[in-house]
């Protein structure tokens, strides 16, 4: 039996986002940090010594040490917060199991620490929801795409991003949330499965709509809930309570807004495990998969894409993204190119790989299943010929 609409796959990554406006890496480091040193009652609590201890030792240990940003800085103050001897009377549930291995000599406390992440938390929200404001390009192009999409397809977004851009484009995109002019919003559990075939967009790593709940016992304990004003959500930024258990007796401390190089540990808040499990029947059940702006960073994400990909006769992939001169096959492989080809199977380049086609300014893998688009992603999303032209070039998912 055929499908009436073939399901499309949109993974959006930190790329897709830089140009309405997105700090890179790099420039939100040093936004954070100016925020992180201005404060004074960051400074009174040492957070700034803190931040400032960490980025030194950082730059001394990494090879190359200008890459030095900020979810480096945040893993680290995270993770020497449970370096730190636990109470006298501590079970063992909640005795870090590595402490009698370790020392800390950074001389940090946990005071420090603990206001160094809450501040970076909180000026990633306030950076991300004023360009949310005000984004850098129109996005009429981003609906554009989406409603074409839509014709055709049942599209299932995925971002690893903060913003609302893509919600801004596709207001009528379900997030998981019933979202109903309510202040705030619990988790729509039924819906997620019920809604399978709506066009939806989940936020994999938290949203600037999604904080703690302002009304205790209004749901379950420390869930994300929905704000449509991200100002409401910022309010709630910064959580009080207990941390998440991990089971080496530490603990994540609760952030509304996944950061920090740890992020699968940080994905027992519900509703983050929900949207995952959804992913992972989405990447296996798409028709065609688009990877927009991605770094492949993530290895969570890259091992579900594997899986797809992994298929005799796998779901085309179109990678959107932009490489300074154009994506070239023959280049020494960085880290974002050896995941590109061994876990999303994108055979561009590399030893005894035919080359690949073109069609208009993609290229196109010998296999027919993949193909790159080097000139980032609203430069894509004005060239609509050129992605029918490729859709057309490409192999469908097998049966």
């Amino acid at each position: 039996m055929s499908k009436a609409k073939e399901r499309a796959l949109v993974i959006l990554g930190a790329g897709g986002s830089i140009e309405y406006g997105i700090p890179a890496t790099i420039k939100f480091t040093d936004i954070i940090e100016a925020a992180v040193m201005s404060d004074p009652w960051v400074q009174s609590q040492g957070g700034g010594a803190a931040y400032q201890t960490i980025k030194r030792r950082l730059k001394r240990y990494l090879h190359n040490p200008g890459t030095v940003h900020f979810e480096q800085i945040y893993h680290c103050a995270h993770e020497l917060i449970y370096m730190q001897r636990p109470d006298t009377g501590a079970v063992d549930e909640f005795r870090p199991i590595l402490v009698p291995f370790l020392k800390d000599t950074s001389k940090t406390t946990n005071g420090a620490l603990r206001s160094l992440v809450g501040k970076i938390t909180e000026v990633i929200y306030d950076e991300v929801v004023t360009r949310c404001a005000t984004p850098a390009c129109p996005l009429g192009p981003f609906e554009a795409f989406l409603s074409g999409l839509e014709t055709t397809s049942i599209p299932r977004l995925y971002t690893t991003n903060y913003d609302s851009f893509a919600l801004k484009a596709k207001p009528t995109l379900y997030t998981g949330y019933d979202r109903k002019g309510a202040k705030e919003t619990v988790f729509d559990v039924d819906g997620l499965w019920s809604r399978w075939s709506d066009p939806s967009l989940f936020f994999l790593h938290g949203s600037i709509h999604m904080s703690y709940s302002h009304r205790p016992g209004a749901g379950p304990f420390a869930d994300l809930v929905w704000f449509d004003d991200p100002t409401e959500a910022r309010k709630s930024a910064r959580f009080s309570g207990s941390g998440l258990r991990r089971m080496d007796g530490s603990e994540i401390l609760r952030t509304p807004i996944v950061t920090g190089l740890d992020k699968l540990s940080r994905l027992q808040q519900r509703p983050l495990p929900y949207f995952y499990a959804a992913l992972t029947r989405d990447v296996m059940e798409a028709d065609v998969i688009y990877v927009v702006g991605a770094g492949l960073g993530d290895l969570h994400l890259n091992t579900l894409l594997a899986e797809a990909r992994s298929r005799s006769r796998p779901a085309p992939l179109l990678f959107v993204d932009w490489w300074d001169g154009g994506f070239d096959p023959h280049a020494d492989p960085d880290r974002k190119s050896i995941e590109m080809f061994h876990a999303l199977r994108i055979h561009i380049g590399g030893s005894g790989v035919p080359p690949p086609t073109k069609a208009g300014d993609w290229l196109v893998s010998s296999d027919k299943t993949a193909a790159i688009w080097s000139g980032g992603f609203q430069h894509f999303l004005r060239e609509a010929s050129q992605h029918d032209a490729v859709r057309k070039a490409l192999k469908p998912r097998g049966p």
